[in-house]
């Protein structure tokens, strides 16, 4: 075991919070409505297998990927449940290799990549389509959906199992932005009727419009942020913390107005084994917490340091508990301040976090 030897950033992270998320959403869609946990990023900095397990646990139905590595993985690792892969990988023969041996839903953009898949194919696969209905992002034109569809159609070994897309806006958009983007998208599976196709999977609601409007859930969902983003009930991440390696007085005696912080001010300085490599300056508050009291962080990170003002805290010792986001003692700072500090969502905190990071996992109602 090598983790023993890794410098002392921990992150831990509460998979019951997601558990919750995806049960809560069951609630609401209903049981006639798919949950396709969106799992992309290494499920969104959380890890991608312990998230899959917390998502399944609560409820989903089926997972959502970008990486065809990590569906592979998952399904190593005793996963059963239906993966789609998003698009964003070739569509070659390793492709097709993988999607026989391990079960995976392959996205098609184009009739190129359907023929691809239909000439290496050696047994039955399904395939989804996922539609562009406005925001500019990958997909397909919804005028191309009928023809792409006979074309899957014709193909014995071939079956278009899911269309979907991907809805987005700005905060401040009005709900019409939404529904004409959910306009376009039904209308494209209007036409297969018309042609007298199979209806496939429709899959439309995303995190940001099941955050902002009900009835757009049609047969399925794939939530991904909207998974991971409680901050103040049960939050996700229950602690990120590390230890002081260094304290030192403050000893420049030149230049002071080019030191990294107003040296006029602070006296004693500790240092931390977390810089820029492990999210340092994205991923936590103005401040941390050195024996029950708050520690000012000062200037910005190096590549695997950062320095705390210590000046307040006069029995802090070398090897100390440094917690960045949790709680020590009576004291916390919780992940929404964190959140608050950096603008960001708890799944952007996580993605910050680095991958030195050693990270584990806990479903328990008791919190650090």
């Amino acid at each position: 075991m090598l983790s023993q030897h890794r410098r002392p950033n921990r992150l831990d992270i509460d998979s019951g919070s997601v558990t919750r998320r995806v049960a809560a959403l069951r609630q609401r869609v209903g049981s006639r409505v798919k949950i396709f946990a969106a799992l992309k990023a290494n499920g969104y900095g959380f890890g991608t297998l312990p998230m899959a397990q917390a998502a399944l646990a609560g409820g989903a139905d089926a997972l959502s990927l970008i990486d065809r590595a990590e569906a592979i993985a998952l399904r190593r690792a005793g996963i059963e449940a239906p993966i789609l892969l998003y698009a964003g990988a070739p569509i070659d023969a390793d492709a097709v290799m993988a999607a026989e041996s391990f079960r995976l839903i392959l996205t098609v953009l184009s009739g190129r990549q359907i023929d691809s898949v239909a000439s290496y194919a050696r047994t039955p696969i399904e395939l989804a389509i996922k539609l562009e209905v406005g925001p500019e992002r990958i997909g397909v034109l919804p005028a191309e959906l009928a023809s792409l569809a006979e074309r899957i159609a014709r193909q014995s070994n071939l079956s278009l199992a899911i269309v979907n897309a991907h809805p987005t806006f700005r905060d401040d958009a009005p709900d019409a932005v939404v529904e004409e983007q959910f306009r376009r998208f039904v209308a494209a599976l209007n036409r297969l009727k018309e042609v007298g196709l199979p209806m496939p999977t429709r899959l439309f609601a995303s995190s940001k419009t099941l955050s902002r409007l009900s009835g757009l859930e049609l047969d399925a969902v794939d939530p991904g942020q909207f998974l991971f983003a409680d901050a103040s009930e049960r939050p996700i991440i229950r602690s990120l913390r590390t230890v002081l390696t260094q304290i030192r007085p403050v000893t420049r005696d030149f230049a002071p107005e080019h030191a990294p912080f107003d040296i006029a001010k602070v006296r004693r300085v500790g240092v931390i084994p977390f810089g820029k490599v492990d999210g340092g300056g994205r991923c936590h508050a103005a401040e941390v917490l050195v024996r029950g009291r708050r520690a000012p962080i000062l200037g910005g990170p190096s590549l695997e340091y950062m320095r705390l003002d210590l000046s307040a805290i006069d029995d802090a010792e070398e090897g100390d508990e440094v917690v960045l986001i949790g709680r020590q003692g009576g004291a916390q700072i919780s992940l929404a301040e964190a959140c608050a500090a950096q603008g960001a969502t708890p799944s952007d905190i996580a993605m910050a976090i680095g991958p030195a990071v050693l990270r584990s996992w806990h479903a328990t109602d008791q919190y650090c």
